[in-house]
Protein backbone atom coordinates (compact mmCIF):
# COMPACT_ATOMS: atom_id res chain seq x y z
CA UNK A 1 0.00 0.00 0.00
CA UNK A 2 1.56 3.87 -0.98
CA UNK A 3 1.45 6.16 1.61
CA UNK A 4 0.31 9.02 1.13
CA UNK A 5 2.71 12.48 0.97
CA UNK A 6 1.93 15.35 2.59
CA UNK A 7 4.12 18.86 2.92
CA UNK A 8 4.56 21.46 5.63
CA UNK A 9 3.30 24.32 4.34
CA UNK A 10 6.73 25.93 4.48
CA UNK A 11 8.32 23.20 2.45
CA UNK A 12 7.43 25.03 -0.87
CA UNK A 13 9.86 28.17 0.49
CA UNK A 14 12.33 25.67 1.41
CA UNK A 15 11.84 24.67 -3.00
CA UNK A 16 12.00 27.84 -3.75
CA UNK A 17 15.32 28.91 -2.02
CA UNK A 18 16.64 26.01 -3.33
CA UNK A 19 16.06 26.72 -6.40
CA UNK A 20 17.37 29.92 -6.59
CA UNK A 21 20.32 29.29 -4.53
CA UNK A 22 21.22 26.95 -7.12
CA UNK A 23 20.52 29.26 -10.24
CA UNK A 24 22.53 31.43 -8.76
CA UNK A 25 25.95 29.06 -8.68
CA UNK A 26 25.30 26.91 -11.31
CA UNK A 27 21.95 27.89 -13.94
CA UNK A 28 18.92 26.87 -14.30
CA UNK A 29 19.56 23.49 -15.80
CA UNK A 30 21.62 22.51 -12.95
CA UNK A 31 18.57 23.86 -10.77
CA UNK A 32 16.27 21.77 -12.41
CA UNK A 33 18.09 18.29 -11.98
CA UNK A 34 18.83 19.35 -8.50
CA UNK A 35 14.89 19.47 -7.68
CA UNK A 36 13.83 16.63 -9.77
CA UNK A 37 16.52 14.54 -7.73
CA UNK A 38 14.43 15.63 -4.16
CA UNK A 39 11.18 15.02 -6.05
CA UNK A 40 12.55 11.68 -6.68
CA UNK A 41 13.47 11.19 -3.45
CA UNK A 42 10.83 12.35 -1.65
CA UNK A 43 8.68 10.28 -4.14
CA UNK A 44 10.06 7.06 -2.66
CA UNK A 45 8.58 7.55 0.48
CA UNK A 46 5.50 6.75 -0.71
CA UNK A 47 6.60 2.47 -1.15
CA UNK A 48 9.07 3.01 1.45
CA UNK A 49 8.43 5.44 4.82
CA UNK A 50 10.42 4.05 7.31
CA UNK A 51 13.75 4.36 5.77
CA UNK A 52 16.26 6.86 6.41
CA UNK A 53 17.66 7.71 9.43
CA UNK A 54 15.70 8.24 12.62
CA UNK A 55 15.97 10.98 14.72
CA UNK A 56 13.92 10.80 17.95
CA UNK A 57 16.40 12.90 19.85
CA UNK A 58 15.12 16.05 17.50
CA UNK A 59 11.44 15.37 17.59
CA UNK A 60 9.51 12.19 18.45
CA UNK A 61 9.42 9.83 14.62
CA UNK A 62 11.49 12.01 12.83
CA UNK A 63 13.41 10.68 9.94
CA UNK A 64 16.03 12.13 7.68
CA UNK A 65 17.05 11.01 4.23
CA UNK A 66 19.87 12.61 1.57
CA UNK A 67 18.07 13.89 -1.96
CA UNK A 68 21.56 13.99 -3.95
CA UNK A 69 24.43 14.79 -3.12
CA UNK A 70 23.66 17.94 -1.15
CA UNK A 71 19.93 18.12 0.24
CA UNK A 72 17.83 16.94 3.35
CA UNK A 73 14.41 15.83 3.35
CA UNK A 74 12.90 15.49 6.89
CA UNK A 75 9.61 14.12 7.95
CA UNK A 76 7.39 12.17 10.00
CA UNK A 77 5.45 8.77 9.22
CA UNK A 78 1.99 8.12 10.20
CA UNK A 79 1.02 4.67 10.04
CA UNK A 80 -2.49 5.01 11.00
CA UNK A 81 -3.46 7.30 8.64
CA UNK A 82 -0.75 6.08 6.10
CA UNK A 83 0.91 9.49 5.20
CA UNK A 84 4.09 10.92 4.96
CA UNK A 85 4.74 14.37 6.38
CA UNK A 86 7.39 15.70 5.15
CA UNK A 87 8.29 18.78 7.60
CA UNK A 88 11.67 20.57 5.70
CA UNK A 89 14.04 19.81 2.44
CA UNK A 90 17.29 21.87 2.91
CA UNK A 91 20.06 21.86 0.81
CA UNK A 92 23.89 22.72 0.81
CA UNK A 93 24.14 22.03 4.58
CA UNK A 94 21.68 24.45 5.84
CA UNK A 95 20.22 23.68 9.46
CA UNK A 96 17.25 21.28 8.66
CA UNK A 97 17.57 20.47 12.88
CA UNK A 98 16.41 24.02 13.41
CA UNK A 99 14.47 24.28 11.03
CA UNK A 100 11.82 21.16 11.75
CA UNK A 101 12.15 21.58 14.63
CA UNK A 102 10.60 25.23 14.64
CA UNK A 103 7.67 23.70 12.11
CA UNK A 104 6.54 22.00 15.23
CA UNK A 105 8.55 18.18 13.83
Amino acid sequence: MNYRIKFHPLVARDLDTIAKAIIDYAGPDIAARKLAEIEAAVATLKTTPHKGSICDEIAPGLRAIPAGRKAVIAFVVDDDAKEVLIYAITYGGADWIARTGARGG
